[in-house]
């Protein structure tokens, strides 16, 4: 019973206190294998770890596992197999440049598009990012007293908060993204729409 408590936390805990850990808990072994980190490069508040034995949705993950360090810990972000998912994030040339030395690398798929990195005050992005589930967990943006985040890794997703008595509340989400109907339905302003990246909200262009 106390082994299998200890798996449950490690499968519901969204942080770690290493990068390492951080990455092996994004991922699952198949029985009677294990995950063997291979290389790890750390660089200021970021990490990349790249193992073998590892699996995702039924495929090996070879490629390198972007962690960041928060206040509550270490947090798996994104599969670096594609570019935009580093360049999304607010790290130098030059820091990229050492993250993945010696790392695989990834297809080239700019130009990058849509919300890739945390947005709003830090205290917020990181309470509501210590609540979420997903094995990667690319950003959490916090606008107001609602926050939305993204996951994927098993599927894929977002999950909605609300801040009520002056915490963070889970109130929605699950598989695919919510549109402009759904998160209407739980008080969210349209002033945050965009901010969220709510796919059909009408939003000024960047370009």
């Amino acid at each position: 019973m106390a082994n299998f408590a200890l798996i449950v936390l490690l499968v519901l805990t969204p942080f770690a206190s290493t990068p390492a850990l951080a990455a092996i808990h994004a991922l699952y072994a198949p029985k009677g294998q294990r995950v063997v980190v291979q290389r790890i490069n750390v660089v200021g508040r970021y990490a990349t770890v790249v193992s073998r034995g590892g699996q995702m949705e039924s495929r090996a993950v070879t490629e390198p596992i972007l962690v960041e360090h928060f206040s509550f810990g270490w947090q798996a972000l994104e599969i670096i197999n594609f570019q935009c998912r580093l360049d999304g994030h607010a790290i130098s040339a030059r820091d990229k440049a050492l993250l993945m030395h010696g790392m695989p690398k990834p297809d080239d798929d700019r130009p990058c598009k849509g919300i890739t990195e945390d947005a709003g005050p830090t205290a917020d992005v990181e309470a509501v990012r210590r609540q979420m589930h997903g094995p990667l967990v690319p950003y959490v943006v916090a606008t107001g007293d609602f926050a939305l985040g993204e996951w994927y890794g098993a599927g894929g997703g977002e999950s909605l908060f609300k801040k009520l008595g002056g915490a963070w509340q889970w109130i929605a989400g699950g598989g695919g993204s919510m549109g402009t109907a759904d998160i209407k339905k739980y008080g969210v302003p349209s002033s945050a729409w965009c901010a969220f990246g709510i796919y059909d909200a009408k939003c000024p262009s960047k370009h």
